[in-house]
């Protein structure tokens, strides 16, 4: 449990402690923790996955699906290797008005409260306008873990491969850490999480301003929440070399260079083929298409009635006369 301390100070009406970082960095770890000590995590939370996440994900399952829709309207995706572009501002709005429905219908009986979806990662110009919008003072808290292991992770659950995982991993630590900087922030290294659970997360629990209660009694993070060892921890190559580069400086909390990173970085996608990058654009383009079109479908009257007779004609067909 948590106690808001007298003292504690907000500009605005509520703070919301907003989890970003890439995917398989220890976001779920962290909300986790977050939600045993008190901070209320939402209404309607994924469940847990075995083999992906035993414990939980502490993910809001509406945010996830407002950020998917999100996504899907500019032909993006969580796993888009590309850094993404700037949201035409007409999307951007229709959207602002849903997000901060969204806010208030599930957060608003918290004064704090908070949120974990990587997506908002790849989406926080947009989610930073939501919160002022909304009248939300927002505490960031950046989560990374080593990339080679974010990258392995990702190889063994989705099949990418070390270059792709790389390439997300920087995409994400990189709008993590540079949209955040005017923020209340506090970064967080899943390692050292998983070492010393309590002295990672008092730095948080001081910018709020609260005082955990019972913090050191049955904490949520253990050793078996990290399932993936590094393969190749001297890996070499552009992509890997900058990781590491990347991995250094915000743990160093380097501002200087990040940004040199992220100029080179950006030197570095700017040379990858343009025909590769329309082939990309225009996969995603019909996978969208095609989605929208079979949920429409599986959403029609139509197919409810005809369900029930294709269950039948299969089972039917599969009795051996």
């Amino acid at each position: 449990m948590i106690k808001k301390n007298k003292n504690s100070r907000s500009k605005l009406q509520s703070q919301a402690i907003i989890v970003i970082g890439m995917h398989r960095s220890g976001t779920s770890a962290l909300s986790g923790e977050l939600s045993r000590l008190g901070v209320f995590m939402g209404k309607h939370l994924l469940k847990p996955q075995k083999g992906v996440n035993d414990k939980g994900f502490y993910e809001n399952a509406r945010l996830l699906k407002l950020n998917e829709q999100l996504l899907d309207r500019v032909h993006l995706s969580w796993d888009h290797p590309l850094l993404p572009p700037t949201l035409p501002e007409s999307i951007s709005e229709t959207f602002k008005r849903r997000a901060i429905r969204f806010v208030r219908q599930e957060y608003e009986s918290a004064s704090l409260w908070g949120m974990k979806d990587p997506r908002v990662s790849m989406l926080l110009p947009f989610w930073h306008q939501v919160f002022l919008a909304s009248a939300i003072e927002p505490v960031y808290v950046l989560m990374i873990r080593h990339p080679l292991e974010v990258a392995a992770s990702l190889q063994k659950r989705d099949g990418f491969s070390r270059d792709k995982g790389l390439m997300l991993w920087l995409n994400y630590n990189f709008f993590s850490y540079l949209y955040s900087l005017q923020s209340r922030r506090v970064i967080i290294d899943f390692e050292s999480l998983l070492d010393n659970p309590n002295a990672m997360i008092r730095p948080l629990m001081e910018q709020l301003a609260i005082t955990p209660v019972n913090d050191s009694d049955n904490c949520f993070i253990d050793r078996s929440l990290k399932r993936q060892l590094s393969a190749d921890s001297n890996a070499k190559g552009i992509l890997a070399n900058m990781a590491m580069d990347l991995y250094r400086a915000i743990n160093r909390n380097d501002r200087h260079e990040v940004e040199c990173l992220f100029k080179q970085y950006q030197v570095f996608q700017s040379s990858l083929h343009p025909v590769l990058k329309e082939h990309l654009r225009q996969v995603k383009a019909d996978e969208v298409h095609f989605r929208n079109r079979f949920e429409s479908l599986y959403d029609s009257l139509t197919w409810q009635l005809i369900r029930p007779l294709k269950k039948l004609e299969s089972l039917l067909t599969s009795k051996q006369f």
